[in-house]
């Protein structure tokens, strides 16, 4: 018999499994095949597949019928993995800022899982310049010609697929780049705490990125709204909106509000 093709939708749904299984891993530094396949619902032979894929990347060493996590300093998924985390959400939030976005617009957009799914609406727009520091997000930019795209130089992050680091601070201010938006992308967003990060190197950038511009808008799924992370990139309200989904807690939606912040739900 000839074998499966393998389609796209089938790859996100093993990333995503994947993720899983690293972050039962994570709180449970060795687990069993046949635990995990009873906590995920799925077969044993799909398990030892995974497993094997992601010994393969080097983020699990296989034991007798198991598996342990090899980082024991990992702090979070695989770029390709978390950017399938989501997804659904983030292109929803993406579609919502593109509709902020008129012709002539000056952006700065920021690198990360969230940001790039925003390129497939910007076709429609007219004379758009983009600063980014996501080499994820130039990619896609270089599909379009409706627009200009300037790449900041610096140091790879290649857990995040961005560029920081004094260098693409110094790019910045040594030609007065002026932007009319930035979209920031972050960790976790709180009425109290604001804007936070995990990665403490990417945050002189995104801060440096909302001084230039006039409106700061900030794209973050549900699931990080009323969370913290380690490091503040800003206070809620240096921000002029948050563009988030459904998912996120009334409570804290209504929190973000009351402090004069503009918070667009995604549908």
């Amino acid at each position: 018999m000839p074998r499966k093709k393998i389609t796209n939708d089938d790859q996100q749904i093993a990333r995503v499994r994947h993720l899983k299984i690293l972050n039962i891993l994570k709180e449970s530094p060795m687990a069993s095949i046949k635990d995990l396949a009873g906590m995920l619902d799925i077969s044993q032979s799909t398990i030892r597949r995974d497993l094997d894929e992601l010994a393969a990347q080097g983020l699990v060493r296989r034991v007798f019928g198991g598996a342990i996590l090899e980082r024991q300093n990992w702090n979070e998924p695989p770029f390709e993995l978390r950017e399938t985390l989501h997804s659904q959400e983030k292109d929803k939030i993406t579609r919502c800022a593109a509709e902020l976005i008129v012709d002539g617009d000056i952006l700065f957009i920021d690198g990360g899982t969230t940001t790039q799914f925003i390129v497939p609406y910007l076709t429609s727009k007219k004379n758009l310049t983009i600063v980014t520091c996501g080499l994820n997000v130039a990619y896609e930019l270089n599909r379009l010609e409706n627009l200009t795209t300037f790449v900041v130089g610096g140091e790879l992050h290649t857990d995040s697929h961005s560029i920081s680091g004094a260098l693409a601070l110094a790019v910045l201010d040594v030609y007065k780049i002026r932007c009319t938006k930035a979209l920031i992308a972050a960790s976790a967003i709180s009425a109290e705490h604001g804007a936070t990060n995990r990665i403490l190197d990417r945050i002189p950038l995104k801060r440096k990125a909302m001084e230039i511009s006039q409106k700061s808008i900030v794209l973050a799924d549900g699931s990080k709204v009323g969370t913290v992370a380690l490091g503040q990139i800003a206070p809620i309200t240096d921000f002029s909106a948050l563009i988030t989904d459904a998912s996120a807690p009334e409570e804290e939606i209504a929190a973000i509000r009351a402090q004069g912040v503009d918070v667009f739900i995604a549908e």
